[in-house]
């Protein structure tokens, strides 16, 4: 990317001749000796130099009490519980600050994330933001430039050298509006992956089928699924298409970009729709759409209705997020169905494919602080520690150490299980830690791993997901950070065009659309500047 880790050395080395000391002592990458558990703004910046205006508001912090207003999204599984939420009690004791916590339902979250920008309304923490609106917005004045406070973030100064990908999270070496919620880390699958594929293991278990393995495979299990249980609709979804595909792209050679359909050649973005794997992908929908084997609803089915059929039996075979073989399987045996098995499967495979799905190298969500926020250099304090350290990244993954988990040798991890939390999924809920809000670098970014081999409480379903995609990844597109026409190009390909191209890929899965017509699908978008979109997103590489 153009803004390289030269550059941001170059201005490591001017901070460092502001503030001699925090440099000297907590300089070096994040992978090196731990970052310390004390925060950076005890040390007071040296006074050898005048300070500039910017470096003026970015004094050490004092720790007079002082509150902050904090909107979030809130997942319908992992609700906001403040008797029992970890984070919020240890920053108000480490930092004397406290978080008034305003969750927004996940459903209505993006609307009132808007509005409260149009009406310049904002909160002090706005968390769940689109990275490029909160770059233009930043750049407005509306957000914090945290880029003014990195003399007293050495811990984010350490992550940025250390990890690249983390760069798309700045507009330029003197902007800086992104704060990284949940850095993926290899270390820890179920950070660096979103959607896999998995199926009803007890359902094929009961019925002797075996796993498919190819696509030819995958359709015979589901024909027969079909014919076992003609009322069911052996792949059901949730998920949008673009998701779908991308879940599966590794699995027939792709390298591609969910978020706006284009692939990576190794030196260039270029689009996806005119890649004959991806039409294969696209044509074996279909298939499976005219044969009755997809779910007619797989376009517009929520949540709700989605867990209701894979828990029913009106469906078999999906692609959804790492964790649901265990929340599913164990909402189901809960219900009283002691044999229900969601199975963590690997895709199947197209020649020159791979049975593996994508590691996700960027953060999975992004949150910004108001330009208006009192006393701005704490919570540059407070985001240092929490979102950068290694102890603030045990908070906000596992929590505290022996209320949520242990720690054995070589950095491994039990949880630890109780009534109202016997299951990791529970765990997290009951004290908000794995939370893509509220934790920035995670743990295994730190060294730490999740022994789950060893975990007597952990269920079948998750150690299962963890052992089938230990090694089940490879890379995905490289990272881009848009400014200037480049940002102004996404603002509109994703304002006109994506929701459309959904749209229209759906038309053709379903049938009312002949693939004869693809060639002009994709001409059709590139008459509405698709293809300069795609231009100016390589002028960011």
């Amino acid at each position: 990317m153009k803004t390289s880790k030269r550059a941001f050395a170059a201005l490591l080395a001017a901070l460092c001749a502001v503030s001699a000391a925090g440099c000297s002592q907590n300089g070096g990458g994040a992978s090196s000796a731990p970052a310390s558990s004390t925060p950076a703004s005890s040390t007071p910046a040296s006074s050898a130099a005048a300070p500039s205006e910017a470096q003026s508001a970015a004094e050490p912090a004092s720790r007079e009490p002082i509150e902050y207003e904090l909107m979030f999204n809130e997942s319908a599984s992992q609700p906001y519980e403040a008797e029992t939420w970890l984070f919020p009690k240890v920053i108000e004791e480490k930092f004397n600050v406290k978080l008034n916590i305003t969750p927004i339902p996940s459903s209505s979250y993006t609307d009132k994330v808007n509005m409260a920008i149009a009406s310049q309304s904002i909160p002090d923490i706005l968390n769940s933001v689109d990275l490029n609106t909160l770059n233009d917005m930043g750049s407005k004045g509306m957000f914090l430039n945290l880029a003014d406070y990195a003399q007293i973030m050495p811990n984010a100064q350490a992550a940025f050298e250390s990890n690249a990908d983390l760069g798309i999270c700045r507009l330029s070496d003197s902007q800086w509006y992104a704060l990284p919620s949940k850095v993926p880390s290899p270390n820890l699958p179920k950070t660096s992956i979103d959607f896999i594929t998995m199926i009803r293991g007890d359902i094929m278990k009961a019925n002797g089928l075996s796993n498919p393995t190819t696509y030819d495979e995958l359709y015979d299990v589901l024909k027969k699924l079909k014919e076992l249980y003609p009322d069911a609709y052996p792949w059901i979804t949730r998920q949008r298409t673009s998701d779908v595909t991308w879940c599966l792209g590794a699995s027939v050679g792709l390298q591609f970009d969910r978020s706006d359909f284009t692939m990576w050649d190794g030196s260039q973005f270029k689009t996806v729709l005119d890649d004959e794997n991806y039409k294969f992908l696209i044509e074996f929908m279909n298939k499976c759409y005219a044969d009755r084997l997809l779910d007619p609803e797989y376009a517009i089915s929520d949540t709700k209705q989605w867990e209701d059929k894979i828990i029913s039996g009106q469906g078999f075979f999906t692609v959804d997020y790492f964790a649901r073989p265990e929340t599913m399987t164990s909402a189901a045996q809960a219900g009283g169905n002691s044999e229900y098995y969601l199975e963590p499967i690997l895709p199947p495979v197209k020649e020159g494919g791979q049975a593996k799905v994508y590691a996700n190298n960027t953060p999975v969500g992004y949150q910004g602080i108001s330009a208006k926020a009192q006393s701005p250099e704490r919570l540059a304090e407070v985001y240092d520690w929490w979102f950068f350290s290694e102890e603030g990244a045990m908070l906000g993954f596992f929590g505290e150490e022996g209320t949520s988990y242990t720690l054995g040798d070589d950095k491994k991890v039990l949880y630890i299980y109780s009534e109202d939390a016997n299951s990791v999924t529970s765990i997290a809920a009951k004290y908000g830690v794995d939370y893509y809000g509220f934790c920035g670098l995670v743990p295994g970014s730190f060294g730490y791993t999740i022994d789950y081999k060893n975990d007597p409480n952990m269920t079948e379903a998750a150690k299962a997901t963890y052992e089938v995609y230990e090694n089940g990844t490879v890379p995905g597109c490289p990272a881009v950070t848009y400014t200037g026409d480049a940002m102004e190009q996404r603002k509109n390909y994703v304002a006109n065009m994506h929701t459309q191209i959904i749209g229209e890929i759906d038309k053709f899965i379903m049938g009312n659309r002949p693939m004869s017509e693809w060639d002009n699908f994709i001409q059709e978008f590139n008459a509405q500047g698709y293809n300069e979109y795609i231009a100016a997103k390589n002028t960011m590489l």
